[in-house]
């Protein structure tokens, strides 16, 4: 239960608490009706305000568990079909480039058809705040995304983080990446 619902639940139980206290210790009936009705619209003000929140805390949820769902990143050829796949399930931060001996990455494009427009450091993904981040190096050929696999290709900025999703194709160079 997040702060705002216990928050909205002890108004309620106040509410209530008042409501009995005006019932007991009140005695004009005028004030007592007038008490427990304005205490009794609170407290029922609230109970509703905390039953709404709870299944839009759980949809939150729900999206950020979806988010972290990115499980694979694929490699895709000229006609789309996956030539390589990388599981990264659990991991928090991935290093793309061109190993060479010198540079430490977790996903070696050295052996494929692009590897002369990828850098040996030329991207990063990473986990943060519930999302998928991708970012470039300062790469010589830079790094795109084509949200959804579909439609317009929009540079990301070296340095700057850029919020990933299901389905994006990020372009390292030439390499088209599909994130699963």
């Amino acid at each position: 239960m997040n702060r705002k619902n216990t928050l909205d639940l002890a108004i309620v139980i106040s509410c209530i608490t008042g409501v009995v206290l005006s019932y007991v210790y009140l005695e004009e009936p005028l004030e007592q009706g007038l008490s427990m009705t304005i205490l009794g619209i609170m407290g029922l003000a609230f109970l509703i305000l905390a039953i709404v929140d709870s299944p839009k805390r759980a949809r939150q949820d729900r999206h950020r568990v979806g988010s972290r769902g990115i499980s694979e990143i694929q490699l895709l050829g000229e006609e789309n079909n996956v030539t390589d796949t990388w599981d990264i399930y659990g991991k928090t931060s991935i290093v793309f480039g061109r190993d060479e001996g010198e540079n430490q990455v977790d996903v070696n494009l050295k052996n494929t058809d692009y590897a002369g427009t990828i850098d040996g450091e030329h991207a990063v993904m990473n986990y943060s705040n519930g999302c998928w981040y991708v970012e470039d190096l300062d790469s010589e050929n830079g790094t795109r995304i084509q949200r959804g696999g579909k439609g317009k290709k929009y540079k990301i900025s070296s340095r700057e983080p850029c919020r990933i999703g299901q389905g994006d194709i990020i372009y390292l160079g030439l390499a088209p990446i599909r994130i699963q």
